[in-house]
């Protein structure tokens, strides 16, 4: 059994995991963490999950419980991400980080956390968005020449834009044409912006209580190919946590990602 700390746990994604944890019978829940000054901390972390109620209230201080885990499972903001993975590298214990908007240095820090800790880092923990990952550089070749747009929708309250698992799309594609994102993105379009040969189009919705789409658009004269992934729940990210977080929790130290996961 997989002793599992939630950091992040009053949090749309960090309430799931908790729900996901304490239904799982090979996961043992033995902190959920908020941030100091929550409304959350001193509440049972069941009831805060929309479960029955756990015997495990929620807590300000990470430190004073990562000894007794075996992973932690954090979904919060990039700084707060850090002071975790720091954390958990005091302790010994493995983490894994599903928050975006991570800057390519705080990448760079998780990074060289792993040469001490096991470390993965999803920006989208649906095996599902994985998948086409994996795909797309096949598809991108195929249709090399095609115009590409890259178009997400999330809900209301989402803060980056556009979406990590939108970028990592793009990325994927780009790499696979022989260019990097920076060369080819345009980020919407506004006023009198005809397309270039070669742009990546990445555009970002934001709407009510969508919970994340994306879809890729490979456009030409004659043509669409269009291929995405919808979640229906946040459900399937935090399904996909745990399926990481019983993986990773006993691996040697190193930077792992998804491709670790579904088998390289």
């Amino acid at each position: 059994m997989i002793r599992l700390a939630v950091h992040g746990a009053s949090g749309r994604m960090g309430r799931e995991v908790v729900a996901a944890a304490l239904a799982d019978p090979e996961v043992r829940l033995v902190g959920a963490i908020a941030r100091p000054g929550s409304a959350a901390v001193g509440q049972d972390a069941g009831t805060l999950a929309g479960r029955p109620a756990a015997g495990l209230l929620v807590s300000d201080n990470l430190a004073a419980v990562v000894g007794e885990t075996d992973v932690v499972v954090d979904f919060t903001a990039p700084e707060a991400s850090l002071g975790a993975v720091a954390c958990a590298r005091v302790a010994g214990k493995a983490v894994v980080v599903g928050t975006t908007g991570l800057s390519a240095a705080q990448i760079a820090e998780l990074r060289e956390a792993g040469s001490s800790i096991p470390v993965f880092v999803a920006p989208n923990m649906s095996v599902g968005v994985n998948l086409l990952l994996r795909v797309l550089p096949l598809v991108a070749r195929a249709l090399a020449g095609y115009d590409v747009e890259v178009v997400e929708a999330h809900h209301r309250h989402k803060k980056d834009a556009p979406s990590g698992t939108a970028l990592k799309l793009a990325e994927v594609i780009a790499g696979a044409l022989g260019t990097t994102l920076g060369e080819r993105a345009t980020y919407g379009r506004h006023g009198l912006a005809p397309r270039q040969p070669g742009e990546i189009g990445l555009h970002a919705v934001r709407a009510g209580g969508i919970v994340g789409e994306h879809t890729v658009r490979f456009v030409n004269d004659g043509e669409e190919v269009s291929i995405g992934h919808r979640a229906f729940s946040r459900q399937t990210f935090a399904l996909g946590a745990l399926r990481a977080a019983k993986y990773f929790a006993n691996r040697p130290p190193g930077y792992y990602t998804f491709d670790d996961l579904l088998g390289g």
